[in-house]
C-alpha cells in the first residue's frame, strides 16, 4: 500500500477524497491530509488521518440513527366523548355585562388606578421619544472620534464610487489581489508545517507528496528541497504519474528478484 499525503489550503468536501482515489487509479492508498482549513464534512471514513494545522475546528461524526419507536408510531387518543361542553355550562344570555354596568363601575375607580389605565393607553413612541430627548450628546474625544470614523467611512464610499467597476473587477486587478493573498497565505502555511515535528514525520513517510492548490505550492517547493527523496509534485496527473512509476520499478523488483 501506497502512502499519499495531500498538502491543501482549502476547504475540502469528504467527496473529494473519493475522487481522488479514483484519479490516482483506484489503487490502494493511505491518505494522509495536512490541510490549513478543516474539511467541510466528517472525513475519518475516508482517509487515514486529517491533520488541521490552520484556523476552525474538525467536523464532529454524524450521530447514529434511532430506531423509530413503535409505540411513538400509534394512533393517538382519541379525545373522551365527556369532553364536549355541556350545554348548561354556556352562560345565559342575561348573564352578559352591560354597558350600562360598566360605566358605573369604571366611574368608582380610584383616582391612581386611572391614572395607570390612561398610562398604558400612551403611544410607545412617544415614550420613546421622550426619552431620546433627555440623552446628551457626545462631548470632547468622544465626538472627535465619532466624526472622524463617519469622515473616513464617507471617504471610502466616494472612492469605491469614483473607481470604474470594471477596474475593480477587471482580471489583472483580481489576479494581483489573489497573488498577494496566495503568498501570503504559503509562507504561514509552510511556517505552520516547518513547526510541527509530528507533521514532519507524516511527510517523510509518504512515498508521494501531493500540493493540491496554490496555497500549497510554497510548502511543497520547499519540501522538494529539502527532501529529495520523496517526489513532491502539483496536482493529481502528476502524482498519477508518479505512482505509476513506482508501482512499474516494484514489479521490476520483484521480477529480478
Amino acid at each position: 500500500m501506497k502512502t499519499v499525503v495531500l498538502l491543501s489550503t482549502r476547504r475540502l468536501p469528504p467527496t473529494y477524497f473519493d475522487t481522488v482515489r479514483e484519479d490516482l487509479g483506484n489503487q490502494e492508498l493511505s491518505l494522509d491530509v495536512i490541510a490549513w482549513m478543516p474539511p467541510s464534512g466528517y472525513v475519518a471514513d475516508r482517509v487515514h488521518t486529517f491533520t488541521l494545522i490552520g484556523p476552525g475546528r474538525m467536523p464532529k461524526a454524524p450521530a447514529p440513527e434511532l430506531e423509530s419507536d413503535p409505540l411513538a408510531e400509534a394512533d393517538p387518543v382519541e379525545e373522551a366523548p365527556d369532553a364536549v361542553i355541556a350545554p348548561e355550562a354556556v352562560a345565559e344570555p342575561e348573564s352578559v355585562v352591560g354597558e350600562a354596568e360598566v360605566a358605573p363601575a369604571a366611574a368608582a375607580l380610584p383616582a391612581d388606578a386611572a391614572e395607570d389605565e390612561a398610562a398604558s393607553t400612551t403611544p410607545a413612541g412617544a415614550a420613546a421619544s421622550s426619552r431620546g430627548a433627555g440623552e446628551a450628546r457626545p462631548v470632547g474625544i468622544t465626538r472627535v472620534r465619532k466624526a472622524l470614523g463617519w469622515r473616513y467611512r464617507k471617504a471610502r464610499k466616494v472612492a469605491g464610487k469614483v473607481l470604474p467597476k470594471a477596474i475593480k473587477t477587471s482580471a489583472p486587478v483580481k489576479f494581483l489581489r489573489g497573488n498577494r493573498a496566495g503568498k501570503d497565505l504559503g509562507k504561514t502555511y509552510w511556517g505552520r508545517i516547518d513547526g510541527r515535528r509530528d507533521v514532519l514525520t507524516t511527510i517523510e513517510k509518504a512515498d508521494v507528496v501531493i500540493a493540491l492548490d496554490a496555497g500549497a505550492i510554497w510548502a511543497g517547493w520547499n519540501l522538494g528541497q529539502r527532501r529529495g527523496s520523496v517526489p513532491v509534485v502539483l496536482g493529481l496527473p502528476a502524482a498519477r504519474r508518479e505512482l505509476d512509476q513506482l508501482k512499474a520499478t516494484t514489479k521490476a523488483a520483484a521480477g529480478n528478484g
